[in-house]
């Protein structure tokens, strides 16, 4: 019990910064979070193409992620590929460049790829959310559903037959779920038709080399299902 009501004062305080960081000071809303709240319910539903998608999400402020961005990290690849990766959110190297997976862990994926008989260009690679936090952290809850919005949108637009999800953010944002990686992955699962099949993150391998078994046991499941 005790456990638990440590968890529910430790989210609360995390809530509570949260609405401190948009501009809430009292009951009724700070001029920012009324501009994030706007935000939010202007976004249409639907996709478009990619270029006026990544016009619109360039300039989005709808979490405090706008504030602490240099750049949005938009993803690249196959306007029309059958097979999408989502990673979780950029890192240092991906910002920097503006392009998805651009690091070592951009290296290591990138041979995953190749060894699938694919290539980068064949394929299309983006983030479950597209902002890096200022600070070394894991993007809010808030956060990631702030930005499903554009991902859905983005999966609309590109319309894969498969989307591999690379690590647990980009899982549970996508699928909607609180389940661990650990137990999403190597099962496929479904979203709005698509076959979802949940793997680790590259940098999840850089520092657990022995899990690359695992992921290259998702990737040929994968294989299979795409008739590769």
């Amino acid at each position: 019990m005790s456990s638990r009501l440590s968890e529910i004062l430790h989210e609360t305080e995390k809530y509570l910064k949260f609405l401190q960081d948009i501009g809430c000071n009292s009951i009724g809303p700070g001029e920012k979070a009324r501009k994030i709240a706007a935000e939010w319910n202007k976004v249409p539903e639907t996709a478009g193409d990619l270029s006026s998608l990544q016009a619109r999400i360039s300039t989005c402020r709808r979490c405090r992620l706008a504030d602490e961005r240099s750049t949005v990290v938009f993803g690249q690849g196959n306007p029309s590929a059958k097979l999408m990766f989502v990673g979780s959110f950029p890192e240092a190297e991906d910002e920097k460049t503006g392009v998805a997976y651009s690091g070592e862990a951009g290296g290591l994926l990138t041979k995953i790829i190749e060894a699938m008989g694919s290539t980068r260009d064949s394929v299309y690679i983006c983030h479950a959310v597209k902002c890096r936090p200022a600070s070394e952290r894991v993007p809010e809850n808030f956060e990631a559903r702030a930005c499903r919005t554009w991902l859905e949108q983005q999966i609309r637009a590109v319309a894969p037959d498969v989307i591999c999800v690379l690590g647990g953010l980009a899982a549970r944002t996508l699928l909607k779920t609180d389940s661990p990686i650990s137990r999403l992955r190597g099962d496929f699962h479904e979203y709005r038709g698509i076959s979802v099949m949940p793997t680790h993150e590259p940098a999840y391998l850089l520092v657990h080399p022995a899990a690359k078994r695992s992921v290259w046991e998702d990737m040929k499941k994968v294989m299979e299902k795409m008739g590769l």
